[in-house]
C-alpha cells in the first residue's frame, strides 16, 4: 500500500491568541474502492464501498505541552483523520490520482530505457 502526502490548513480563534492557522503535512495511505455490483448468484445487487484514506502521520508534531503532549498529539492526529474524512477527502484523492500517473510515466521511462 502507497504512501502518500498532502499539505492541509487549521485555523480557528483563541481568547489569548486572536485568529491562528497553522500548516501541516499529512501522509496517508489509500485503498481502492469498489462500485456496486450485480451479484449473479444471489440475483441482487451488492452495495460497493468508497476509497478509504487512512491516516499515516503529521508534522509539525504537536510540540511539547508539558503534561499534556499525548493529549495534544491525539488531538492534532485525530484532526487530521477527520480532515482527510472530510474537507480534505477529494483534495487527497486528487492527490493520489497525481501520484499514480506521475509512477505511471516514470515505468514507462523506465521501460523505454531498455
Amino acid at each position: 500500500m502507497a504512501k502518500h502526502k498532502i499539505t492541509a490548513l487549521r485555523f480557528g480563534t483563541h481568547p489569548t491568541m486572536g485568529d491562528w492557522e497553522a500548516e501541516y503535512e499529512i501522509t496517508f495511505t489509500y485503498r481502492k474502492g469498489s462500485p456496486d455490483y450485480w451479484n449473479k448468484a444471489g440475483g441482487h445487487w451488492e452495495q460497493g464501498y468508497p476509497a478509504e484514506l487512512e491516516f499515516v502521520s503529521i508534522k509539525p508534531d504537536a510540540g511539547d505541552h508539558g503534561f499534556f503532549t499525548s493529549l495534544a498529539q491525539q488531538g492534532l492526529e485525530d484532526w487530521a483523520q477527520d480532515w482527510l474524512q472530510g474537507d480534505g477527502y477529494d483534495a487527497a484523492l486528487e492527490v493520489v490520482a497525481s501520484d499514480n500517473e506521475a509512477a505511471r510515466e516514470f515505468a514507462a521511462e523506465l521501460r523505454r530505457d531498455r
